[in-house]
């Protein structure tokens, strides 16, 4: 620090004279045209020297924090912004900075420090700010860990450049919270949300995420780990702008529904033929059946109109039975009429017997009646003698209440003097006021310490949760660490890469195993391995990206709730499930014999090659037929391959080569084709070495956390602490209150039984006066009590009277009912004489009676039968009707007409017999199988439409398909050659070689693999269409794929870096943000990268670039229009404001110019007559610079 020192004093020096101006080409910073004054009393030396700033030109001051500060020299002429970039940034205690101000140029922004001093600081403002959240940086999880240690909340503010013929330039302001992780966004000085800057920003097409444009530090090994799919969608999204990816992202919808219609066509198609096959096969059964249900019908509807034939003999009983009536009745009229003389006597006689019990049974009730009124009258008497007992005892009861009354009147004689003595002494009086204050102001002490220990309380809380997330995320950190090492967590961090979606549904199901049947297997990626490793590029080749990320249930239980917590309620789009119940591979068997492989010149089949739980393996033999692809070591000849495509081998992997059969049977063995690709080198089951940048990533990130989790672990202590001490606070006011409390309560209480003694006085006087009142009326109740008991003694011997009156009543009562009874006996006798002498002629009339009875009874039930037989006949009629009229069926009617003729039910059990006979030649067969044939046909019906209708959508989706391509593809094409020439010459510009290609994959279905599709490369496979980067840095090389396998980590760097330069011409973004892509770069890469960069960044016209870098090279090549920030820190750097206790700022601090780097770097020799524009920020002790840098054209 001694020696920056130095080179502040010599720029001080300088400034007395204006040597170093006159060299200084026109400067291209904002507002240098005019000078500035000086403000009186400014300062702009270091160490409290002074310089004349009227010899330097004009600049823009920006102020900084007593943390850091971020400092811009200004240039003549106006920069020329794209609309969206970035104009200004200011930060204030946002995580190292306490406040800085950052004014990046329209071009390329280099953002140059060593580690840790808050360059990526920049970039996280940057997201942040725009709205987006922090999971784009891949740093920490919640915006509010950004902000400052110590603070309570940080401020983003960014200006962006604003649109033409726009007067403001649009400023967003976000403030994070970092009590409960809130934000607050401001849109030009105006409340917003989130939702709205982003929609402000993707206006701009600003694409914070999309790595092609914003690649933060954390996410540079993601972008090298993009798959070539995932580089083709970002490309679009960065150069074509969002039309391009709709269109793309409709042909995959297409095409998937097509798929899908495809694959349900053909299997309606071969369900079709085969129901057809099964139809005409059973056509003669059915008929057959047909023929023996139509003879089980007849029967059935000649036992239904068995009724037709019994009428008849039901109507001829009917008439038999009515005949018999009339002579039965002649004969009992005439027998009446000669016996009517001597009938009539015994008439009389019966006659007068009837009217003697009439009177019986009169005096009987009059008889009872006498005897209720006795029993009533002597109820009376036994009444009056009990109320005449009741009045005695009232009279004694009154004599012995006297003694009594009088005790009590003595008691409540002494409780009135007592009372009254009482009230005499009034209690001491107290000021109620007075207590309740004190009271109050306790209470009020009691919420401030109740509200301070529930803020504690939830300070606690937050620190305790926030020390459980950094728990957690360095116990996921360490185990991320120790994977990166072992195989099984190299595969898991694989599964990541390849699928986010479905590394995270794995998680899931480990953690929740017991909410499954059965065990449910996880990706073939993780499940299994190879029992050489040498085989990994055939094996591979054999299988499609995504057969190593799918999830096996094994039962459909398991498979429908992985569905509805993996798909729709954790909404994880990209997982495959599958289910596959074998435990063994029994029904996988290879289609050849060993021999016959031999004679193929075939050596494995390519499941033999994989290890891992039957389950999976079954599943992949299932989807990918590996039990029916074959390895060769060697190519095969010609007879071997054609031989071999007429057998059931899928495919083959020979040398280098895959080949694949396709076969059609509807054209025989002319109809079987191969389709031929290169072996792809494996990226899935293969060894490779620790990914050392993510690692050092990872421990870097495990060491924040640790500092971060002492750090709450003593604020945890201190809260603790406070708690503790402000507990017995609390606990000395509780008591202090209780005590008063209880003092007050005491003195009300006193005084008010004081003041309710007035009225308990009154009270006991209205008692004695009361019990005065009784002594004086007891003569008077007595007598009145006497004077009723001689009432009731008079109504008692009324009662008497009365009841021995009713007595002589019930006598002649009882003597009338006798002689009544003695009449009716005599009269009975009478009556019986007279039967017994006419017995005969009476018992004759009687017979006669029970057999006209018995004659009209069965005529009415042969009547009854007859009609109900009837009512049967009518109903088959309606249903023979019924039948004719809806089902066109008239057998029952003419079953109903056979039957009438038949007449009699014998000839109707000749007739079910004959049919009987005939059903009996047609036994045999199934009784169901004429539902099943015509079942069978209406399901073939029901396919005919839907296969008439899935072509008809298949057509339409081809139609979409080809006006969407023909719109897209071109223009993806466009734009790749133009990425691909760019790409190219920035690899030529260093003697190296390069192209960019657009992968066409095609689907391998023979239903595409069509004349009018292109064949085997018809490019449907949209979904898997990915950019191709081929590379080559040697001479003796041919072009190579760039991948993780072929190329090293720094030509991995350069090939990334010129991608996203190549994007630069084309891009449609306002900014682009790359952050340390040099890490693992050699001098001589980064020094052509950076040269070429310059070339293209520095243009105008051009997007503007933020490359952030903590290297520094010598000799790197500098250009007009490129802007240097220079982020510094130190303990020795001085304060950019002095502040007094209070944190109010009550002057300015010293300011560093940066002429004196320039100077000193051209008496060094290692500086150009060039222009350079800096700024400069500062950690842990910041200042305010004011400074025109010249001459400086290498750093």
């Amino acid at each position: 620090m001694a020696l920056m020192t130095g080179r502040r004093s010599r720029a001080l020096d300088s400034d007395d004279n204006d040597d170093s101006r006159p060299n200084t080409p026109s400067s291209t910073a904002p507002n240098d045209s005019k000078r500035m004054r000086r403000p009186p009393g400014s300062q702009d030396d270091v160490g409290g020297a002074s310089a004349d700033t009227d010899s330097a030109p004009p600049s823009l001051i920006l102020s900084g924090a007593p943390d850091s500060a971020v400092v811009q020299s200004n240039v003549q002429n106006e920069p020329k912004y794209q609309p969206g970039a970035i104009v200004r940034v200011k930060l204030t205690n946002f995580v190292t900075y306490t406040s800085a101000e950052f004014f990046p140029g329209p071009n390329l922004n280099m953002v140059i420090g060593p580690n840790g001093t808050g360059k990526s600081t920049l970039v996280c403002a940057i997201c942040l700010g725009l709205g987006w959240p922090p999971s784009y940086l891949g740093r920490a999880k919640d915006p509010s860990e950004f902000v400052k240690h110590g603070c309570r909340e940080a401020t983003i503010e960014i200006e962006l450049h604003g649109p033409p013929r726009t007067r403001r330039n649009p400023i967003i302001m976000r403030t994070i919270k970092k009590e409960g992780n809130k934000s607050v966004f401001m849109l030009n000085d105006k409340a917003s949300s989130a939702k709205m800057v982003q929609a402000m920003a993707n206006s701009f097409n600003i694409q914070i995420d999309n790595l092609c444009q914003f690649l933060p530090q954390d996410k540079v090994v993601e972008f090298a780990q993009m798959s070539p799919v995932e580089l083709l969608a970002s490309t679009q999204r960065a150069v074509a702008g969002a039309e391009m990816t709709k269109m793309h992202e409709d042909l995959k919808k297409l095409r998937s529904s097509q798929t899908q219609y495809i694959s349900e066509n053909r299997g309606h198609q071969e369900q079709l033929v085969n129901l057809q096959n099964r139809q005409e096969m059973q056509r003669s059964e059915v008929d057959r059946m047909r023929e023996r249900a139509s003879v089980q019908k007849r029967l059935t509807w000649f036992e239904k109109c068995r009724p037709i034939a019994r009428y008849a003999d039901a109507k001829t009983k009917y008439r038999d039975a009515r005949h018999m009536i009339p002579p039965l009745d002649r004969q009992l009229t005439r027998l009446k009429d000669a016996s009517a003389p001597t009938l009539k006597r015994l008439e009389s006689k019966q006659r007068y017997s009837e009217q003697a019990k009439q009177v019986v049974s009169h005096r009987a009730r009059t008889l009872k009646d006498s005897e209720r009124e006795c029993d009533r009258l002597m109820k009376e008497v036994e009444e009056k003698q009990d109320r005449i007992k009741d009045l005695d005892n009232k009279v004694e009861a009154e004599k012995k209440s006297i003694p009594n009354t009088r005790g009590e009147i003595k008691q409540n004689e002494l409780k009135l003097t007592e009372l009254k003595r009482k009230k005499a002494e009034p209690p001491e009086d107290f000021d109620v006021r007075i207590i309740s204050d004190e009271i109050q102001s306790l209470r009020n002490k009691e919420r401030q310490f109740s509200g301070y220990e529930q803020d504690l309380k939830l300070r606690y809380d937050n620190l305790r949760e926030q020390g459980k997330e950094r728990t957690t995320k360095l116990t996921d950190l360490n185990n991320t660490l120790q994977g990166l090492e072992t195989q099984a967590g190299q595969q898991e961090n694989k599964l990541n890469s390849l699928s986010r979606d479905t590394f995270q549904a794995w998680k899931w199901v480990q953690e929740n195993r017991d909410q499954f049947k059965d065990v449910v297997y996880g990706p073939p990626i993780l499940e299994c391995s190879l029992q050489d490793s040498r085989m990994a590029d055939a094996i591979e080749s054999l299988l499609q990206e995504n057969d190593f990320k799918i999830i096996t249930a094994q039962n459909r239980e398991d498979f429908l709730k992985l569905q509805q917590k993996l798909l729709k309620e954790k909404k994880l789009h990209d997982v495959s499930l599958r289910t596959c119940s074998a435990s063994d591979l029994s029904q996988h068997r290879p289609p050849l014999s060993q021999t016959e492989m031999n004679n193929f010149g075939l050596d494995s089949w390519a499941i033999d090659h994989l290890v891992g739980p039957p389950t999976v393996l079954a599943m992949l033999c299932s989807e990918k037929a590996l039990h029916r692809s074959a390895i060769a070591s060697k190519e095969l000849s010609q007879q071997q391959h054609d031989d071999l495509a007429n057998t059931t081998v899928q495919s083959y992997v020979a040398g280098r080569k895959t080949y694949q059969f396709i076969r059609r049977a509807e054209y025989g063995s002319a109809g079987n084709t191969a389709r031929v690709r290169d072996v792809r080198p494996a990226q899935r089951w293969t060894d490779q070495p620790v990914d050392m940048g993510r690692k050092a990533s990872i421990e870097r990130s495990i060491a924040e956390n640790h500092g971060e989790l002492e750090i709450i672990r003593s604020e945890i202590l201190n809260l603790k602490n406070e708690a503790k001490e402000k507990k017995g606070e609390h606990e000395q006011v509780g008591v202090q209150l209780a005590a008063l409390l209880s003092q007050r309560d005491a003195k009300q209480t006193a005084r008010k039984v004081w003041l309710g003694l007035d009225q308990k006085i009154q009270d006991t006087e209205t008692k004695l006066e009361g019990l005065q009142d009784q002594i004086e009326g007891f003569r008077g109740r007595v007598n009145a009590l006497r004077a009723e008991k001689d009432h009731m003694l008079l109504e008692k011997a009324q009662a008497i009277l009365d009841f021995a009156a009713a007595t002589g009543a019930l006598k002649a009562a009882a003597a009338r009912f006798l002689e009544a009874q003695v009449i009716a006996i005599e009269a009975a006798s009478d009556v019986e004489g007279l039967e017994i002498q006419n017995e005969h002629i009476v018992q004759t009339i009687q017979e006669k009676e029970v057999e006209l009875a018995e004659a009209r009874r069965v005529c009415a039930q042969e009547k009854q039968v007859a009609e109900q037989i009837l009512r049967e006949v009518y109903q088959l009629k309606v249903e023979a009707q019924r039948l004719e009229e809806e089902e066109e069926d008239s057998g029952l009617a003419k079953t109903m007409e056979q039957v009438g003729a038949l007449q009699t039910e014998e000839n109707l059990d000749a007739e079910i017999d004959s049919q009987n006979a005939q059903l009996a030649l047609t036994e045999g067969g199934n009784a169901s199988i004429i539902k099943e044939f015509e079942d069978r046909a209406k399901i073939i019906e029901k396919l005919k439409a839907k296969v008439q209708e899935a072509e008809r959508r298949q057509e339409a989706f081809a139609n979409g398909i080809k006006e969407i391509r023909g719109k897209w593809e071109p223009k993806l094409e466009g734009y790749v050659e133009r990425i691909s020439a760019a790409f190219s010459d920035s690899f030529d510009r260093i003697g190296c070689a390069g192209q960019v290609t657009v992968f066409k994959a095609s689907s391998d279905d023979a239903t595409d693999c069509t004349e009018e599709n292109g064949g085997m490369s018809n490019g449907l496979d949209f979904g898997n269409w990915a950019i191709h980067i081929s590379v080559k840095f040697r001479e003796q090389e041919p072009l190579s794929l760039l991948d993780s396998h072929r190329q090293s980590g720094g030509e991995r760097a350069v090939s990334t870096i010129f991608y996203l330069m190549a994007l630069q011409s084309l891009s449609q973004a306002p900014f682009r943000v790359v952050d340390e892509i040099n890490q693992g770069m050699d001098p001589r890469n980064e020094r052509m990268v950076h040269g070429r960069m310059v070339d293209i960044a520095a243009e105008d016209g051009g997007s503007q670039y933020f490359l952030i870098t903590p290297k520094l090279l010598n000799g790197l090549k500098y250009r007009r229009g490129m802007t240097v920030l220079c982020i510094v820190s130190g303990e020795n750097m001085p304060a950019a404001r002095q502040e007094d206790g209070r944190g109010n700022v009550v002057s300015s601090g010293p300011k560093i110019d940066f002429r004196a780097f320039a100077k000193r770097a051209r008496e060094l020799g290692i500086a150009s007559g060039h222009d350079a524009r800096s700024a400069l920020a500062m950690n842990d002790r910041s200042f305010t610079v004011t400074s025109q840098v010249s001459e400086i054209g290498a750093f």
